[in-house]
């Protein structure tokens, strides 16, 4: 039986641990690590002494200091392998799912009534609110996993987030209900959690997983994963897709007629005219540095650290303003500005980048100083976040929240202020971002806002570097967010990639890795922006402060695979045809089940000046256009070929930038030049 690519990711990352998969994971000493975690030996040792109870079969003492380590302290970290953290939260719910017979009766006696009293208040909220619908829900999945109420309220999240057309995280809950066998029942003791005893059917929730794999166009996966049902429950009856009958039955006709290559076709594509340019004036404070507009609409937004811009995507005039010849000023397309920009008093290393990001009819922007690791001895830097109504409210300012303003209680404010990093990541009611701040060593943190009022609803730290804090230079650096699986993920480029609960900000995992940066200073980290990439339940990450690149199951930070990589990786493209690309000097596939090279000829472009990267590139349906100096290079995604060459400096004039693909357009952007180019497909 051949498995689908998620099922090998799964087997994979068994195997990829460092640490042999035994009970006795809770003793394992954490390595010297390039970032301070929040671990409590105490509690190790309480986890550990939790073994010597269940060997005894003392299940009710077994049950009760589960369930006491767990509301005493359950964010602290525990070190289950090399590398490899869990709360104190998770670790013990991992603990109680795998608890034998007589060992989980126990554990319910003192935690299904709570739990069932949850859910039946889960159950009384109105189906017109259903964020507070899932809140419930997770509230069950997070605190009382291996109880009686637990499988229920994971089937309405998977139900939930099918409905939304969120299907990865749909199959990511219905898989919690799937029995774990063989080693896999030794991974989930070390973090993979799995429903000891669900009452679901188990035939109804493969065949929910099958669906998923049909709306998201992967006909020739869902081919293969109903060839394993049909072995598995070719007896199996239900309801599916709104239809009663054999399942296997049922789910055939859906695939009936459907291509066996569903992946998207690689699309021949030209530049047939420039539409317009623009050069954004210098902010007052410091180099423009890399910019990353957006597109919304008919609108183009962009910022240069110091203004928002707003321009029509079509002929480049300013948005929002009278069509005069005072118009075609740049000033006239500023929709937004800082009332007082501060200069810093020291320099800045590293480069400075600007993005935005956007939900609904709301753009938020960083803007202030580039810094976001003072030097101690300067004194003139500020930050903040704001969010502009760009539908009717014609980019009017309606959220801002000051960096310098978080926490004002907190004794450190005043000396070391927090500075937000990159653009913010939001979703309908909350709005995510990265803090840095500098003490002797430097804090990373991250935050969350109320998307309407602004109210800090949680501030989580993540850890303390053990590189020092600079006494005359400032560094600049744009860590930003990935939001998947009611999930918050952030690599740091300093040692640790993080996943937190959106919700309440509380740590589900972390991962360390050896860094290469020298831990003296924060110099070192190569150029590029790289955040975490999402794809089907794997988190695809490439640390700036090293050489790996690292795939991670999102649910329970159990690692698939990790490559050392012969090209420093500066940006994560994306994924398509099953291929993860990424981008150095030069263009790479990686195969998505190893981390090898996926193409024939391993990589495209060369050690040339000509032949190396000139910005970042951008993924469209199965096609890479990669930028160099000269040309923009189309690239098949399945095979690595180069299908076309344009010659953008020749033709166009113009020397090769980073990439936004926008409808039939592509925005080119190097430094504070914008340049819009028509798309033909």
């Amino acid at each position: 039986m051949r498995r689908s690519h998620r099922q090998l990711l799964t087997l994979l990352l068994v195997f990829a641990s460092a640490a042999p998969l035994s009970a006795q994971f809770v003793a394992v000493k954490p390595s010297q690590e390039a970032i301070t975690l929040d671990i409590d030996s105490a509690v190790t040792k309480r986890l550990a002494s939790i073994e010597d109870f269940v060997a005894e079969k003392q299940w009710d003492t077994v049950a009760t200091l589960l369930r006491q380590t767990q509301a005493e302290k359950p964010d602290k970290l525990v070190a289950i392998a090399p590398g490899w953290y869990v709360s104190v939260a998770r670790f013990c719910q991992c603990q109680a799912a795998l608890l034998p017979t007589p060992g989980l009766a126990a554990y319910r006696r003192q935690m299904d009534a709570t739990a069932k009293k949850w859910f039946d208040d889960a159950e009384r909220i109105s189906v017109a609110d259903p964020s507070r619908q899932r809140v419930a829900w997770l509230r069950i999945v997070r605190q009382w996993f291996a109880s009686s109420s637990s499988d229920e309220a994971i089937a309405r999240l998977a139900e939930q987030s099918f409905e939304q057309a969120d299907y990865a995280t749909a199959r990511t809950y219905w898989e919690l209900l799937l029995p774990a066998v063989g080693s896999l029942r030794s991974a989930a003791g070390m973090g993979l959690l799995r429903h000891p005893d669900a009452s679901c059917d188990a035939a109804q929730i493969r065949a929910q997983l099958i669906l998923c794999s049909l709306f998201e166009k992967s006909v020739t996966r869902a081919r293969q994963e109903l060839a394993a049902f049909r072995k598995l429950h070719g007896n199996a009856t239900g309801r599916i897709a709104g239809r009663d009958g054999s399942l296997a039955d049922l789910l055939s006709s859906l695939l009936d007629g459907r291509p066996v290559d569903d992946s998207p076709a690689t699309s021949a594509l030209s530049l047939d005219r420039r539409l317009w340019s623009v050069e954004l004036p210098s902010n007052s404070v410091s180099d423009i540095g890399d910019v990353a507009p957006i597109v919304v609409g008919e609108t183009l937004f962009t910022t240069n650290g110091e203004s928002v811009f707003a321009f029509d995507a079509t002929t480049g005039r300013p948005k929002w303003s009278e069509p005069t010849d005072a118009a075609a000023d740049i000033r006239a397309a500023i929709i937004h500005s800082l009332a007082d920009p501060i200069a810093p008093k020291l320099p800045v290393e590293g480069r400075i980048r600007h993005s935005l990001s956007v939900r609904g009819d709301r753009l938020f922007v960083r803007l202030g100083t580039s810094i976001t690791a003072r030097a101690k001895q300067e004194t003139n830097s500020h930050s903040e976040l704001v969010g502009l109504e760009i539908g009717t409210g014609e980019g009017k300012l309606v959220w801002r929240v000051a960096a310098e303003e978080i926490d004002p209680q907190d004794p450190l404010s005043a000396e070391s202020p927090w500075c937000f990093e990159g653009s913010p990541a939001v979703d309908s009611q909350r709005v995510f971002v990265v803090l840095r701040r500098s003490l002797p060593q430097e804090q990373i943190n991250v935050a969350c806002f109320d998307a309407d009022t602004a109210r800090l609803l949680w501030n989580r730290k993540i850890g303390i570097t053990v590189a020092s804090t600079e006494e005359t230079v400032n560094s600049t650096s744009h860590l930003q967010l990935t939001v998947a699986e009611d999930s918050i993920f952030v690599s740091t480029d300093a040692g640790t990639i993080a996943a937190l609960d959106a919700h309440d900000g509380a740590i589900r995992w972390m991962r360390t890795y050896a860094s290469d940066v020298l831990l003296s200073s924060r110099s070192g980290r190569r150029d590029g922006h790289a955040p975490p990439v999402y794809h089907d339940g794997v988190l695809y990450v490439a640390p700036l402060d090293t050489n790996r690149l690292l795939a991670i199951h999102a649910e329970s930070g159990l690692l698939c695979w990790q490559r050392e990589w012969p090209d420093p990786i500066q940006h994560v493209l994306g994924v398509a045809h099953n291929t993860l690309v990424v981008q150095g000097r030069s263009l790479w596939g990686v195969a998505l089940a190893s981390g090898e090279p996926a193409w024939p000829n391993r990589r495209v472009g060369n050690e040339d000046t000509e032949g190396t990267s000139f910005g970042r590139g951008a993924l469209i349906g199965g096609s890479v256009l990669w930028p160099n100096r000269d040309e923009l290079i189309v690239v098949d995604a399945s095979s690595g070929q180069i299908t076309r060459r344009i010659a953008v400096r020749e033709s166009r004039e113009l020397t090769g930038g980073s990439l936004t693909v926008f409808g039939t357009s592509l925005v080119m952007s190097r430094g504070a030049q914008l340049t819009v180019l028509g798309l033909d497909r």
